[in-house]
C-alpha cells in the first residue's frame, strides 16, 4: 500500500511540478516589472522661416562739408543678406541712438567701436524675440535681433539711406562748440522718442492707413434738407358732374 502511494506522488510531482513552476516564474515577473510608460509626445519647436542675415561690420567715416569747420559724417552698417526689417529711435533722456535689426545675427568677426563726434562709441547685441509673444495662444516663434546702441554726446540730426546690403546714416557736425549747436537736436522738436522707418512693405501699407485714419479726415456730409417742390408742375384737378 505504501509502494502504492508513492508511485502516485511520484507521477503526480512528475507531471505537475513543471506547470507550477511555469506559473510562479511568470507571476513573479508581472510583479517585479515596471510599468511601461506612454510614449513622450515630442515638443514642438518654433521654427523661424525667415533666412538670417548676417552683420558683418560697422564702418564710421567722415568727410568735409560745403560750409567751413563742417563735417559730414556717415555710418555704414554691412551686412550679408539682408535683415527682413529694422527701425532705430533716438533716446533723448539718455542719449542712445539705438537701431534694431530683424532677423539678424552677428557675424564669426568681433566688430571693434569706434569713435566719430558727437559718437562716443557703439555696442552690438544679439538676442532673441518672440513675435507672436502678444498673441495667447500662439505658437512661440522665436527670431533673431541684433541692436546696436550709439553712446552719443549730443543729439545730431540723422538722414538714413537703405541700400541692397548696406543701411546708413548720416549727419552733420562741426568740432566747433560755437557751430556744433546748429546741428544738434532742438530741445522740445522731438516728444522723448523718434521712431525711423521700418524697411517692409506691410509697414508702409499700415502707415498709410493710419494717416488716413487719423490724420487725414474724411468730409464731412451734410444731412440732407428739405427738398423744394416749387419747380414741378401742377396738376388741375378736374370733377365730372353727372
Amino acid at each position: 500500500m505504501q509502494r502504492v502511494v508513492a508511485e502516485t506522488v511520484k507521477r503526480f510531482l512528475l507531471v505537475w511540478f513543471p506547470f507550477f513552476m511555469i506559473i510562479g516564474s511568470t507571476h513573479a515577473q508581472e510583479e517585479g516589472a515596471a510599468p511601461e510608460k506612454a510614449p513622450a509626445h515630442p515638443a514642438v519647436e518654433a521654427t523661424n522661416p525667415v533666412q538670417n542675415a548676417v552683420i558683418e561690420g560697422i564702418q564710421l567715416s567722415s568727410e568735409p562739408g560745403k560750409e567751413p569747420g563742417e563735417n559730414i559724417v556717415t555710418c555704414y552698417f554691412i551686412f550679408r543678406d539682408k535683415p527682413s526689417s529694422y527701425f532705430y529711435e533716438v533716446k533723448k533722456g539718455t542719449k542712445k541712438l539705438v537701431f534694431e535689426f530683424n532677423d539678424t545675427q552677428k557675424g564669426s568677426s568681433p566688430i571693434p567701436s569706434t569713435k566719430q563726434t558727437p559718437i562716443e562709441g557703439f555696442e552690438v547685441e544679439q538676442r532673441k524675440i518672440d513675435i507672436n509673444k502678444e498673441v495667447k495662444g500662439l505658437t512661440p516663434e522665436w527670431h533673431d535681433l541684433v541692436s546696436v546702441s550709439f553712446s552719443l554726446s549730443a543729439i545730431p540730426q540723422i538722414n538714413v539711406t537703405d541700400e541692397y546690403n548696406v543701411i546708413s546714416f548720416s549727419y552733420k557736425w562741426s568740432n566747433d562748440p560755437a557751430k556744433a549747436a546748429k546741428y544738434a537736436v532742438k530741445e522740445g522738436k522731438t516728444n522723448g522718442v523718434v521712431v525711423g522707418s521700418i524697411g517692409t512693405l506691410s509697414a508702409a501699407i499700415i502707415g498709410v492707413g493710419v494717416y488716413y485714419l487719423w490724420i487725414k479726415k474724411p468730409p464731412v456730409v451734410q444731412p440732407p434738407g428739405i427738398i423744394d417742390t416749387s419747380d414741378l408742375p401742377r396738376h388741375t384737378q378736374i370733377q365730372f358732374q353727372f
